[in-house]
């Protein structure tokens, strides 16, 4: 097992795995196994993990340890509850698989949503978190010097109401309208928007998405 993905087993398991995680499964399978814990589940993953730990212990062999793997599991059954207490609140059941744009709106299967099933979750910032965490420590690894951190959306586009233009922040693409005309202003905004949402470059559609919608 080179990864522990939550998401992967019930909630059930994932309580289990919480009081059983480093005792070998002949251990943690004595007696009946909770409603809704498969065995085979539970010989995958705790024999994954007992055998990670063993090696450790008498091999000094590196792995991330079993407190990451058990944050990885609370934060999940955390976020579960979490997602299932807004959803009698109108929201989506699993907002990971959405994208929001500036104005709260969700747009299931937007750009950056979970595909398919959940992988992630959204911290109060709006940056997304993967549940499932690699087991074996991977380091730092090498980083280009020229890489530097992507810069944040910008929030609005550049318009300039003097001259008349609206322009993207994001690769510059601009169009004009009549400063004295209100509706004219508003063509050009679905004209940005229409090149935001079908350009090639992902940060673009992604602005687009954030601004228009």
């Amino acid at each position: 097992m080179e990864t522990f993905d939550p998401v992967k087993y019930s909630l059930e398991e994932n309580t289990f795995f919480l009081t059983h995680l480093g005792e070998s499964p002949v251990v943690a399978m004595e007696g009946t196994l909770p409603q809704g814990v498969a065995p085979v589940v539970v010989r995958e993953v705790l024999g994954a993990i007992y055998e990670l730990a063993e090696l450790k212990r008498h091999r000094g062999t590196d792995w991330v340890g079993i407190e990451p793997v058990l944050t990885a599991i609370r934060t999940y059954l955390h976020e579960w509850e979490k997602w299932r207490e807004q959803s009698t609140q109108g929201a989506p059941r699993f907002p990971s698989m959405y994208a929001w744009d500036g104005k709260g709106r969700p747009h299931r299967g937007g750009i950056g949503s979970d595909s398919g099933q959940v992988t992630t979750h959204i911290d109060n910032k709006g940056i997304r978190h993967q549940f499932a965490i690699s087991l074996h420590d991977q380091g730092a690894g090498f980083v280009p010097a020229w890489l530097k951190p992507e810069e944040p959306l910008p929030d609005e586009c550049v318009l300039d109401l003097e001259k008349g233009f609206i322009q993207c922040p994001v690769d510059g693409w601009a169009t004009n309208f009549n400063p004295a005309s209100h509706s004219s202003q508003n063509v050009a905004r679905a004209r940005m928007a229409k090149h935001c949402r079908g350009s090639k470059d992902e940060r673009v559609r992604e602005f687009g998405l954030k601004v228009f919608g």
